[in-house]
């Protein structure tokens, strides 16, 4: 382990893992999908549909990186844009059949992670961790 994860707040180690999980993830995987991108995918994963404004939101990145991002899953066919009804100014971003395999692939990464996970901290641990990230506390 890193030394300098033992002084970090509860904050930043919570950032360190995150940032840390999804470099494995997209390290892992056999894609040519980089970690925004993986995060866009498995959000438009939960929410089936999402316009950039609300992606960004999701994601915390600006618009404009957001749409950068959303324009090369468009160029390799991981996702499309369905106009919104009544809206001529939104569009929502939807997985395409190939987006949807690949998050099926990542998602069998993400159960050998949370495997490797289990087998260093135990099963009821892993648990805990995940209901307690799971409380509304911020």
């Amino acid at each position: 382990m890193k030394d300098y994860i033992q002084h970090l707040n509860l904050i930043d180690l919570l950032s360190e893992k995150h940032t840390f999980l999804r470099k494995k993830i997209a390290e892992l995987s056999d894609n040519e999908i980089n970690k925004t991108e993986n995060h866009i995918l498995a959000m438009l994963e939960v929410y089936e549909k999402l316009s950039i404004a609300e992606l960004s939101r999701i994601i915390g990145i600006s618009r404009q990186g957001t749409h950068k991002y959303v324009q090369g899953l468009l160029a390799r066919e991981y996702v499309q844009v369905l106009d919104v009804e009544g809206n001529l100014r939104d569009k929502h971003i939807v997985l395409t059949s190939k987006g949807v395999e690949c998050c099926e692939r990542l998602l069998i990464v993400k159960q050998q992670l949370i495997q490797q996970i289990e087998d260093k901290i135990g099963k009821e641990h892993t648990q805990f961790l995940k209901d307690i990230l799971k409380q509304d506390w911020i």
